[in-house]
């Protein structure tokens, strides 16, 4: 007798009813790349179903249960070699991948002219992978090789492109391939948001050689720049606005090309100037026992070189007054400045910038919602096709959001949990036929999935009993 069994289904309903919507999406993105590959669609649906699910290593998605495999249209479990083969496949074909994505975005009106530009990294915990390099490690994981990718996310939060390249790949020129990826789906006059890594001349200029607009935060630093704007700041008049229970004053300057926002918030000003004391002081602390050592006249450093052993010694220099002062304030607490192609009020400029944290929380779905690392393959097209997958995974979960009316629960990790508790139970009378019902269906689940969920339930039901 076959036991009884349950699996999650709330992950599965979620990709088929995006899958239906979009006049089946599966097929009209991955189709045509799968060669003689037998079950390619249903392993791609089974990668989908894991990673917004229980996101396991390949070699053990052969462990669900038999009733999940036939209801991604599996005839049989799957070969683990079988599916090792399938991000390499998918990753070999990225290009074809992506056009098909962004014609779908556009068949169904689901890019805005109000796009979102980010960069992060991955990780991976070998030496060997293909793409592997040592580079700016967001994870803080700088002794590990990272990959890095970029995404662009819309207004309604659906993303419209992604690019990904080498692990040392800065984000000045990692932008360059991103305006590539994202002028294919685009839509006349729109603005590209983006932060002060891929802020240059250039990227600013290819940005409206292609009839597009862009906002991005001047980096700060020290010099003239930024300590002109300031003396410019205090000479001219200012508007005066209030943000998010924040009140902010701005200067704005204009040239032939590029408008500048100089904004000045008091708040902010106190929340830096806090931040770096307390960063002052517990650095003051952690080289405590060097000025006791300093003191005492013994070495502070020994270092090995090719000539001998080289002793470090420190001297003590105190100020006129004897209070260390600290050197992480500069003077720039609480200005920033914005740049845009736009000469548009400022309080609209500044809260559309603030907007930049949907691609921000894409990228931290994306990385701990789904779960993006470790990178776990080696293969250099095998790493493509499987950021590929996390990303139309976080691209069908937004969707479902996105035609829910009013969805109770909106954090990708909250919402795995809710679609994994929904579970079909497979039940085998000793006696009778197979039956199967849906459980844990709550209120959150139908804020999300609706009706749809209906679908999975076993209409025979009704005429046994």
């Amino acid at each position: 007798m076959k036991t009884n069994v349950t699996y999650s289904l709330g992950n599965l309903a979620l990709i088929e009813k995006c899958d239906d919507y979009l006049g089946g999406f599966l097929n009209k993105v991955f189709g045509g790349i799968e060669g003689r590959t037998k079950d390619f669609i249903p392993s791609i649906k089974l990668f989908l179903y894991n990673i917004l699910g229980s996101s396991l290593a390949v070699s053990r998605l052969t462990d669900y249960p038999l009733e999940l495999y036939h209801a991604v249209e599996f005839e049989h479990v799957p070969r683990e070699r079988n599916l090792f083969r399938v991000p390499e496949r998918i990753g070999r074909g990225f290009p074809i991948v992506h056009e098909k994505f962004q014609s779908v975005l556009r068949e169904y009106g689901l890019v805005t002219k109000k796009q979102f530009t980010d960069f992060s990294s991955t990780y991976f915990e070998g030496k060997k992978a293909a793409l592997g390099e040592l580079g700016y490690s967001r994870d803080n994981l700088p002794g590990n090789k990272q990959v890095v990718f970029g995404i662009n996310v819309g207004f309604n939060n659906i993303p419209s492109a992604l690019t990904i390249q080498k692990g040392n790949v800065p984000d000045k020129k990692h932008f360059r391939f991103m305006l590539k990826a994202a002028e294919a789906v685009m839509l006349k006059k729109s603005i590209m948001i983006f932060d002060c890594g891929a802020n240059t001349k250039d990227n600013k200029a290819a940005i409206r050689e292609k009839g597009f607009h862009y906002l991005t935060l001047k980096p700060k630093k020290l010099g003239s720049p930024y300590k002109t704007a300031i003396q410019l700041y205090w000479k001219s008049h200012k508007a005066f606005f209030e943000l998010n229970g924040r009140e902010y004053t701005c200067v704005k300057r204009t040239t032939d090309d590029e408008t500048e926002y100089i904004y000045f918030c008091e708040k902010l000003e106190v929340d830096q100037y806090l931040l770096k004391q307390t960063k002052f002081l517990r650095k003051l602390e952690k080289n405590e026992p060097i000025l006791k050592r300093t003191k005492k006249g013994k070495p502070i450093g020994e270092y090995i070189s090719k000539e001998g052993m080289i002793i470090a010694k420190g001297s003590l220099q105190t100020t006129i007054d004897g209070e260390q002062q600290n050197p992480y304030l500069n003077g720039l607490e609480g200005f920033f400045i914005l740049q845009s192609s736009l000469d548009a009020d400022p309080k609209a400029i500044l809260n559309l910038y603030k907007q930049r944290d949907k691609a921000e929380k894409l990228i931290r779905n994306m990385k701990e919602g789904t779960e993006l690392h470790p990178i776990r393959h080696w293969n250099e097209w095998s790493i493509k096709g499987y950021i590929i997958l996390v990303f139309l995974a976080n691209f069908l979960a937004s969707l479902t959001l996105y035609l829910a009316k009013n969805p109770i629960v909106k954090n990708l990790k909250l919402l795995k949990k809710y679609l994994m508790k929904l579970t079909v139970a497979v039940i085998y009378p000793p006696n009778g036929f197979r039956f199967h019902f849906v459980t844990n269906i709550t209120e959150e689940i139908r804020s999300i999935l609706g009706d749809y969920i209906d679908k999975y339930t076993d209409k025979s039901l009704n005429l046994r009993w």
